[in-house]
């Protein structure tokens, strides 16, 4: 890939506003944060900073929630380059295996209703850096590098998004294959609050 995140990020932006548009009390929710956190450097005449960012706890549940809803990623292809059991199957040499996020992300085991999108249930299984039931940026030896960009770009997407406008979406699905888009690229109309 020559530039990570190219695609990936703005969907996800993109899916989180889907999601916020039908979710309102999530919405109410993210923008009471902001808008505190845009009085604040608003009255204090300071920058914005990385910190302030990734420090907003609703915020990095709603981004959270997105990812694993929205599974942008949703499967990668591996090829065994060894004979390996896993849970009594054997994958022989040179097979291609496809490590689905999906199956994992839709678990009812892993989250209670897991095709409703809610971003509070973060608040009781806390950060999702350790959860291996949490994999949008893969894990192991190919954790994205851009975790941390790819989170910070959307954070503050959002926090301008939701402090600068309200807005009304189109009705629109989305296609999760062969990758996550939206049908009709989610038609939105602005009004400058």
């Amino acid at each position: 890939m020559m530039i990570p995140g190219e695609e990936t990020v703005p969907m996800a932006m993109t899916l989180a506003v889907k999601f916020l548009t039908n979710s309102p009390e999530a919405l109410k929710q993210l923008k009471e944060e902001n808008m505190e956190l845009k009085r604040q450097k608003t009255e204090s005449l300071e920058e914005y900073s990385w910190m302030d960012y990734i420090s907003l706890p609703f915020t990095q549940n709603v981004i959270n929630e997105t990812l694993r809803l929205a599974n942008i990623i949703n499967a990668v292809w591996r090829k065994s380059t060894k004979d390996v059991e896993i849970k009594g199957y054997l994958i022989p040499q040179g097979w291609c295996v496809l490590a689905s996020f999906i199956s994992v992300h839709m678990d009812e085991e892993n989250y209670e209703n897991p095709y409703n999108f809610n971003p509070w249930r973060w608040e009781k299984t806390g950060a999702a850096v350790n959860n291996s039931n949490f994999t949008p940026f893969g894990g192991g030896q190919r954790l994205c590098p851009g975790l941390e960009l790819s989170r910070l770009e959307i954070s503050v997407f959002l926090h301008h998004f939701v402090t600068t406008y309200s807005w009304a979406a189109e009705d629109d699905e989305i296609v999760y294959f062969p990758t996550v888009k939206m049908k009709r690229k989610l038609p939105i109309r602005f009004i400058a609050i």
